[in-house]
């Protein structure tokens, strides 16, 4: 297992996003450091809802950024986003029911996740931003 470290290459090229993301990255790497740590059940869980609670939060953000640049694959990054929060929801009980062994299946699946969501999904939007009207107000 390793800690994720932010890339220039997962920056998405809007601002607000690009800090949410290097947020999340900071909070998988908590869970790793928790895991590393053999950290205490309760530890292990306050951090797994933080990942969730910060996670669900930028989606909002993202979600209506994209509805007000008319963005053409919103359902697209919709279907990924429910499909993230029924894994992170169901890896929650994992750990609830398995610790610690459920940790690390949450940390390895956030981890790769978020890599691929990032630099396959996110990447796309970044230049309909740039073309949008409202681009100056959206995610700035």
């Amino acid at each position: 297992m390793s800690v994720v470290k932010w890339r220039d290459s997962y920056n998405v090229g809007i601002e607000q996003f690009d800090q949410e993301h290097h947020k999340i990255v900071d909070l998988i790497n908590l869970m790793f450091e928790a895991v590393r740590d053999k950290s205490s059940k309760d530890v292990v869980e306050k951090i797994c809802q933080d990942v969730l609670s910060y996670t669900e939060y930028h989606f909002a953000n993202e979600e209506q950024a994209l509805r007000e640049i008319k963005y053409p694959n919103l359902e697209e990054q919709l279907s990924e986003h429910a499909r993230l929060r029924a894994e992170t929801q169901r890896l929650q009980e994992i750990i609830k029911d398995r610790f610690p062994e459920g940790t690390v299946e949450f940390y390895h699946f956030l981890r790769e996740w978020l890599i691929q969501h990032i630099l396959e999904s996110d990447k796309k939007y970044g230049p309909y931003f740039q073309q949008a009207p409202s681009s100056e107000g959206a995610a700035t």
